[in-house]
């Protein structure tokens, strides 16, 4: 990892060189000395890492170097931080400044200070030049060769840059790809099914790390046999820390399929004994440890109550702790096949590679197998490893490696997982040892580590491509490498977050020694506050404290800590209800901090110190209102406020954060309006919901305008308080060509508009035209008399789904036929339509649009809250209508009087509270053979 805070030091020196060295007289020189003897380092790092493993002397010398790095990019930071702020200054703040103020901000006061600072920064550079100086004396001593093989940074820019195919990820996603198991698979279906009068029945799964017991567990428990047979199916991670009543929290809540309040272990007890009463369940505890018996006799109790049948699975590495389990049967997983090992090696290092290289590399490639010795983990992961590498030369040095005979010194870490590490770019190498800052199990949400690597300064943008966008192909090229896995996808099939192996994270810990650490209960805390552990909290940078009981966390932090002053990210996952201010004074490099999810109510105004903050996350805390010294953290990327219900205001000031990116406001109800000024922070890529201010407070629509880097979904409330169609035209949503979810909503009122009310409503959104790369629209409580035309027009081909809901007064529904790409419709609350006609479908014969497939792809149609529509017309010119159609679902409409005659054939038909379709489809064979096409009709009767 070393080599990639040298690179990011060396990049940053540069652009310094370049740009804004002028900032500091009389510093070049030191600047360019830096940026040569870290030049002079970056040669030899490669040879230093590979030689880490073995040599104590090696190992030392290059956490000198990342030491000295770190402490660089601290200096830096801090310089165009400054260099920020005079800027800002120069332009006015960027909002917040008018030029006739200017001068006063820039007062002799102001500017001695500055000087000054400029001043102690050079005196910083010069005093960590020396420091470099002598480690750059060392190297000598250590006779490092220059190795520059590059191959995985070529070969990653190559693929990059689109000279060579990409891997494919979604075999990586497949459950139906695993390789090998089948057998064993069937066998513990068997033991799942097979008739006992034992309960619990426990069948305990045992093999060493990375043998895949846990994909055995995951094959058996997504059986559809298995599915059927059992009532109730929960899956539980236990690990290391076999906590009775955090277990049987977590069984519950896997039970329920939501969250548990936190209870007494008895009261949870009675709560699951009650939920498995006379229920055939399937258990199963992956990853135990712990061979306490007491603990799983007390684990164990509620489990009396289920049906006979019912099963527990665990998974473990040592029959010790199968046997303490009072096992019934002990599966013993053994190694893959020689054959099975090569097929998986296979896929990983030959996909989309051209035939005629395989014949030279696979005899290479069977030894390296060899070298797993059967384990899946490590024969996947080196596979996909050896994909990047293209020469037989390059899968020689692989093989040749010494790390294949360093087992007795890796305490623990599978040699092939090392060479997977080695193989990556430095910019990968970061943010894959970063990962190690999350607790083991745990879900790695790929938006939030993002941004996290980005606050970090690990990625940086490449011409046009946004850091968040380089980002997720960092993410998306460590789930390839197999060294995260288990993919969640969202419904568009992008992927949202994964895990990471235990093995895995052993070794991304391993790399990151004392620079990451994870505090999870009372005892870790209390073996980082022994006198030998508190020589490490200087060199801890990154930090995620859960801890439950808040006396302990709090103690912890104020007590142990603070000592970390080189903290560059703290995540705060336990449910404390203030962070001491003090400790603001201590972390004064933090660049991440996340309280979310804590009981906090303020947030101290001594946040407003922490100049390098790049990542802010209070979502889903008790906070009211944000400091106004926030505003001061110039450098802030990230502000997440979701799920803040008690959120009433942000500060005045947000449009001094010129750095701003990410703004996230989701379900923050009490929140009214933004502040003015907004539209200034042109750096913006999210702002997930817009809100418009009255008279004047708040910001307006207008403020729209210069946000043209908005992307994803934008939320853009209180329209009703727009007063001019000219605000709306200075918005220029048709710019915002990287949003592809829009939503447009409105007041909910009960009182009549004035007629120029409704035409000004119109006329609003008619201005508010998007990008036609748009591909998901809702408007809610639109008062207008009709829909903008545009939501019509057929240019808008990207557009996948549209939601129309309570626009009471519209009486007569869009053109929406003409949408060639639309699959989702739901349409409810529009009480004053009467009649669905051939309008709907949006071509007529006499417009020459005879033969026009009407609503060519769309899905599932839904209709519901009509209470005055009678008669619906399925008519398109002399074209087809709605030949795609999948899904018809329509509540409460009570005048409807009978469904069109030409429906298309359907998967599923859904009818409610419609008492006149209810009366004639219900009953009557005659009508019902009309709909008999419907493979699924539920009608209520």
């Amino acid at each position: 990892m070393v080599d990639s805070l040298v690179s990011m030091a060396v990049e940053k020196l540069n652009t310094i060189l370049q740009g804004e060295v002028a900032l500091l007289v009389g510093v070049t020189n030191e600047v360019e000395k830096l940026s040569s003897t870290f030049t002079s380092i970056q040669a030899v790092l490669e040879d230093a890492e590979s030689r880490r493993v073995k040599d104590r002397a090696v190992k030392t010398w290059l956490e000198k170097v990342k030491d000295v790095a770190y402490d660089v990019d601290d200096i830096l930071d801090e310089w165009m931080t400054d260099a920020l702020i005079s800027k800002a200054a120069d332009e006015g703040d960027g909002s917040c400044f008018s030029k006739k103020n200017v001068r006063s901000f820039l007062s002799p006061v102001t500017c001695f200070n500055r000087v000054m600072l400029r001043h102690k920064i050079g005196s910083r550079i010069k005093e960590v030049r020396g420091r470099l100086d002598d480690i750059a004396k060392e190297m000598s001593q250590f006779r490092f060769i220059m190795i520059n093989s590059g191959v995985s940074e070529r070969v990653y820019t190559e693929v990059r840059q689109g000279g060579m195919r990409e891997r494919e990820i979604g075999s990586l996603l497949d459950p139906k790809s695993i390789i090998g198991r089948e057998r064993e698979k069937n066998e513990v279906i068997d033991l799942l099914l097979q008739e006992v009068n034992e309960v619990p029945f426990v069948i305990s799964i045992v093999g060493m790390g990375g043998m895949g017991k846990t994909t055995l567990a995951q094959l058996t428990y997504n059986d559809e046999k298995v599915k059927g047979h059992f009532h109730k199916r929960m899956w539980v991670c236990v690990s290391d820390d076999f906590d009775v009543k955090r277990v049987t929290k977590s069984i519950i809540e896997s039970a329920d399929g939501s969250g548990c309040e936190d209870l007494d272990l008895d009261l949870l007890q009675i709560r699951l004994s009650e939920k498995l009463q006379a229920k055939r369940f399937l258990l199963v505890l992956d990853d135990i440890w712990s061979d306490d018996r007491e603990k799983w006799d007390k684990l164990r109790l509620p489990f009396q109550a289920g049906a006979l049948g019912s099963r527990i699975v665990i998974t473990t590495r040592s029959e010790k702790v199968a046997g303490a389990m009072r096992s019934t049967h002990i599966y013993k997983l053994a190694a893959l096949s020689e054959d099975d090992c090569w097929l998986l090696f296979s896929r990983g290092a030959f996909e989309n590679r051209n035939a005629e290289e395989r014949p030279e590399l696979e005899e290479i490639g069977r030894e390296i197998v060899n070298n797993c010795e059967g384990l899946p983990l490590s024969t996947k992961t080196i596979g996909c490893a050896m994909w990047w590498r293209r020469t037989r030369r390059e899968w020689e040095l692989v093989l040749e490696s010494k790390i294949w005979n360093s087992g007795d010194i890796l305490g623990g870490i599978l040699p092939a997982l090392l060479l997977s590490y080695h193989d990556l770019p430095p910019a990968l190498k970061q943010c894959f040892v970063y990962c190690s800052i999350f607790p083991k199990d745990s879900w790695i949400e790929k938006d939030r580590i993002v941004k996290l690597w980005v606050a970090q300064g690990f990625i940086c943008s490449k011409g046009s491509q946004d850091m968040e966008e380089i980002g997720g192909l960092y993410f998306e090229d460590l789930l390839r490498r197999s060294l995260l896995q288990d993919a969640k996808l969202d419904r568009d099939k992008n992927i949202v977050s994964c895990k990471m192996h235990d093995l895995v994270h052993d070794l991304a810990h391993s790399v990151a020694g004392s620079e990451c650490s994870v505090v999870e209960n009372r005892k870790q805390a209390l073996e980082l506050s022994e006198a030998d552990a508190m020589l490490k909290l200087n060199n801890v940078r990154h930090s995620t404290v859960t801890v439950s009981v808040e006396a302990d966390a709090v103690a912890f932090m104020s007590d142990t800590l603070y000592k970390a002053s080189k903290l560059r990210t703290l995540l705060l996952h336990t449910r404390i209800s203030v962070v001491p201010q003090i400790l603001f004074n201590h972390w004064r490099c933090l660049r991440a901090l996340d309280l979310s999810n804590t009981s906090i109510m303020k947030l101290s105004p001594m946040v407003g110190q922490l100049k390098h903050l790049r990542f802010l996350d209070l979502s889903r805390t008790c906070i009211e209102e944000l400091p106004e010294e926030v505003t001061n953290c110039r450098n802030l990327q990230t502000l997440r406020v979701n799920g803040c219900y008690n959120l009433r205001k942000l500060p005045r000031g947000l449009r001094k954060l010129i750095s701003l990116r990410h703004l996230e406001l989701e379900n923050s109800y009490d929140l009214r309006y933004l502040p003015q000024g907004i539209g200034r922070l042109t750096s913006l890529r999210t702002v997930s919901k817009f809100i418009v201010g009255g008279g004047n407070e708040g910001c307006k629509c207008g403020e729209l305008k210069h946000l043209n880097h908005l992307q994803g979904s934008l939320r853009i409330t209180g329209l009703d308080k727009n007063r001019s169609r000219d605000e709306a035209r200075e918005a220029e949503l048709n710019k915002k060509q990287h949003l592809h979810t829009l939503s447009f909503n409105y007041k909910i009122e009960s009182r009549n508009l004035l007629d120029e009310e409704v035409k000004r409503m119109e006329n609003v959104l008619e201005f508010l035209q998007p990008h036609t790369n748009l591909k998901e629209l809702a408007i809610l409580f639109y008062r207008g008399s009709k829909l903008p035309k545009w939501i019509e027009d057929p240019v808008f081909s990207n557009l996948v789904s549209i939601t129309l809901l309570f626009c009471e007064e519209c009486k007569q529904l869009p053109g929406l036929g003409k949408l060639p790409s639309l699959k989702y419709l739901q349409i409810g609350g529009t009480r004053k339509v009467r009649k669905v006609g051939v309008e709907f479908s949006g071509v007529d014969n006499n417009d020459g649009s005879g033969g026009v497939v009407s609503f060519p792809k769309l899905e599932t149609l839904i209709f519901w809250d009509m209470i005055n529509w009678e008669e619906w017309e399925l008519r398109g010119g002399d074209g087809e209508v709605m030949p795609s159609l999948l899904q018809l679902e329509i509540f409460d409409c009570p005048k409807l009087k009978e469904l069109p005659s030409n429906l298309p054939p359907l998967q599923e038909l859904q009818i409610h509270s419609c008492p006149l379709l209810e009366e004639r489809y219900g009953g009557g064979v005659e009508e019902r053979d009309k709909i008999v096409q419907i493979s699924n009709i539920s009608i209520d009767l």
